[in-house]
This record gives C-alpha cells, structure tokens and sequence, in this order.
C-alpha cells in the first residue's frame, strides 16, 4: 500500500533528544536516545539511528531514503516509514514546529552544560580546569600508583606504626572522620569532573556519600566517561599523596600513629574502589574502556549460552526454543571481552567463597574439629549454586528497553 505525499514530507526530531556513540550490548551494537523532558531512555540498532539523526525537518523521506539504501543497500517502503513515523509520534520525540530552513540541521548530539550554572560543582569545575586536563589526570594517576606500590613495600614498618591508633579511642575518632572526608572527597570529584565535561549532577549527598551523574553516558568521547568514573579513585590518591608528605614532615608520636593507620586505610578505600566488580568504581571504567553495556550481566549471560553455541549444528537446533541467545553468533570482539570478564567474574566468586569456608572453618574447628569446613563449604556451595540457577532476566524483544542500569550512579 503506499501513500501519496509520505515521501516528501520533512519530519524533524525534537532538538532536545541526545545520541550516544555506538555501545555494545552483548553481541549487539546499540545506539542510546534519551528524552531529556521526561527521562525516558531508549536502545536503538545502528540502522534506525541513521534514519533518526537525518529526521531534521530539512530533507525529506526520500532523500533519507535515498541515502540509506545508499549505505545498507536497501530501499525502504511507506510501510516501514509509517510504522517509524508512528512510533517516534507515540512516544512523543517528533517536533511539532517545521524546522527554520535558515538554520543548519543538528546531528542529534547532545548540548554542553554551562559549568557556570552547576553553583558550587561549577565553580570548582573552573577552578580546578588545569588539573582536569588529560595529561595532568594520568601524571596524578600515575603518582598514586607509585604511592601505592611504595606502601606496598613498607607495609611492614607502616603497620608496626600504625597499630596502636586502631586501639587508642581518639585516635579511631579522628581516623574515622578522615576515612568519610575521603570518601566525600570521592563524590565530591565525581561531581566535579563530570560537570567539567558537560554533565548534569542530578543528585550530590556528602553525608550518605552518593552522588548521581545524568546523561553521561551520552557524552561524545569515551576518554571523558573514563574520567569522570575514575575521579574518585584519583581523589583518594592525592589524598594519600598529601598524607604521604604530612607524615614526612610532621612531629610527633601521635601524628606517626594516626597518619600511618589513615594512609594503610586510605589504600584499602583505593583499592577496593578500583576492582572491576559493580557497582565499583573499576567496573565502570573497564566497561567504559570496552563501550560495553552492563558488562556483569551480558558476560555472565554468554557464559551461560557458551554450552549451547558450542554444540553440533543438528544439536543447537534442538535446543534453540530454550532462549532467543542459545545459538547467538558473537563478534570475535565481544567474545573475548565478556569471556574474559566472565573468567575474571568466576574467579572473583572462587576467592570469596574460599575466604568465607576458610574463616567460618576456622571459627567452628574448636567444636566440629576436621568438619568445621563442611559445614561452611555446604553452605558456600548451596549459596552459589542457588544464585547461578535462579532464573535469568531474558534480553528485551522490543528494540526500546529501559536505560541501562550502570547508567546514572557514581
């Protein structure tokens, strides 16, 4: 059926929808397109993108179905373009105003913030504009590496120093409230860099220590996500810097004590931050690095269709009702990375679970004597086990799923 006229007709998207850059989610590479009105996030494929960022209310349907067949190969019908049409207007994201023909089309990329307007995140966002430059971010990160492995070598010393304020009341006071000033401190430059970059802190609370960052997964360049997910960890490490050189140059057995006990806890907070398991610091680095969309969960659903896949042909038909990923073909890039992390994820659990049976073993040997880890293996086994078996949120039919779930918290 066709319809005389669709093809001229101009459509234009609303000018305040954003785009993100191309992701992956598992096997698939999705565009993200956010209504800044109401919130509402969508996942779209590479092809409807195309078609999406040329709806400027300048060219026609024809001619952006011209240049698609031009770039797929493939003419579109009025009954695609209806159906597109359709949908766009259901959810509210075509302009009700024709486009200025004066002016150029947007390519549907998001707008900067004014850092000017964020108050106390944009006045330090200026101030500290020199400090949040690339280079300048890797040499801090590279001083707290070398920080870090420095306490790693007089661990000893540092220890033996430091063990008496564990025990010494004021000293566990004062200890206490320089752990949560590092750990504001680590919002704190979540906030900070991410209005540098043009992002909206929606939500920032220094006393339940959660700051939440809006839209910066539609930034332009991963390098920026990159930042503004490692700030915090960067944080802690020039707070580690500063306690290093404080307990160079002050007196005293007190400043000794405390200092050394907040620099080997300042370090923990540091390197748990950075282990790439969610909702860590790490994790949201690495699964920006990779363009990679809830990285946990995709990996961990390849793991459970790898069995599937790795059966014979006549096999993998058999059982290709029992999901819609059972004998999903993944690029040779999105294997090895949610492989991997799959691997790493696995082994994650090995530890934690063998640290457990180990403690808890320990605790019951008085009583149980050579059984003691039974129990708490048992117990370990059937835990996991339960959690592995439970029952697997399926991957969305629809191409318009809910936001991801990494999105917004820092």
């Amino acid at each position: 059926m066709t319809y005389p006229g669709l093809l001229a007709k101009r459509p234009r998207l609303r000018e305040d929808l954003i785009f993100s850059r191309p992701l992956w989610r598992g096997p698939d590479t999705v565009y993200l397109l956010k209504d800044r009105r109401n919130g509402r996030a969508f996942e779209i494929p590479p092809k409807e993108q195309f078609l999406l960022r040329r709806l400027d209310g300048v060219r026609s349907l024809g001619e952006v179905g011209a240049e698609y067949a031009e770039e797929y190969g493939r003419r579109l019908g009025d009954a695609h373009w209806t159906r597109l049409l359709w949908l766009l207007h259901e959810r509210d994201l075509l302009a009700v105003h024709p486009a200025d023909p004066t002016t150029a089309p947007g390519d549907g990329e998001r707008t900067t913030a004014d850092p000017r307007r964020s108050g106390v995140l944009g006045w330090w966002a200026r101030r500290l504009r020199w400090l949040l430059r690339p280079g300048v971010f890797a040499l801090v990160a590279v001083l707290v590496v070398a920080l870090l492995a420095m306490v790693g070598l007089r661990l000893g010393p540092l220890w033996q120093t430091a063990r008496p304020a564990f025990t010494d009341p004021v000293s566990l006071v004062a200890l206490a409230v320089l752990a949560w000033s590092s750990a504001a401190l680590h919002e704190f430059a979540h906030g900070v860099v991410a209005v540098h970059f043009g992002a909206t802190v929606n939500r920032i609370n220094l006393v339940t220590l959660t700051c939440k960052v809006e839209d910066y997964l539609y930034l332009p360049r991963r390098s920026q996500q990159v930042l503004i997910a490692s700030a915090g960890a960067v944080a802690n490490g020039l707070v580690l810097l500063l306690t290093g050189a404080a307990l160079l140059v002050l007196p005293g057995a007190f400043a000794d004590r405390l200092l050394s006990a907040f620099l080997l806890v300042g370090v923990a907070q540091t390197l748990v931050n950075v282990i790439a398991l969610p909702p860590l610091d790490g994790y949201k680095v690495l699964s920006h690095l990779l363009d990679q969309l809830d990285l946990a969960p995709e990996s961990r659903r390849y793991l459970a269709t790898l069995p599937r896949r790795l059966l014979p042909r006549q096999q993998a038909q058999t059982v290709a009702e029992a999901g819609r990923d059972a004998g999903r073909r993944y690029p040779r890039r999105a294997a090895v990375c949610l492989g991997l992390f799959a691997a790493w994820w696995l082994l994650a659990i090995a530890a934690v679970a063998s640290l457990v049976i180990v403690y808890l073993g320990a605790l019951l040997r008085p009583s149980l004597g050579a059984l003691a880890y039974v129990l708490p293996a048992a117990i370990v086994s059937l835990t996991v086990a339960g959690w592995l078996a439970r029952p697997r949120r399926p991957r969305p039919l629809d191409r318009n799923p809910a936001p991801p779930t990494s999105e917004n918290d820092q």
